[in-house]
């Protein structure tokens, strides 16, 4: 198999562009119906789209924070959005 690796391919390659879109769709479905394992968090919050540019997610993030504890695997710890509010 021949794979190439580079940046923007979704802009280059018209299968990785496609790709790309499965992939967000799917993400954007599993964010508008997920449930979260911990305790103290509901799904019925708005999340935003779950992107840490997202002013939704950004709301979210900042009012649901804990500070021993952080966020609910949901999170992306390595975003910058969570780094800063961290």
């Amino acid at each position: 198999i021949d794979f190439t690796v580079c940046k923007k391919a979704d802009s280059i390659y018209p299968i990785t562009s496609a790709a790309s879109i499965c992939a967000k769709v799917t993400r954007d479905q599993e964010i508008k119906n997920w449930t979260f394992k911990e305790q103290g968090f509901s799904s019925k919050n708005s999340i935003g789209s779950g992107y840490p540019a997202d002013e939704g997610t950004q709301a979210w993030l900042a009012s649901n924070g804990d500070s021993v504890f952080g966020y609910p695997d949901l999170v992306r710890f390595s975003w910058r959005t969570v780094e800063t509010l961290l």
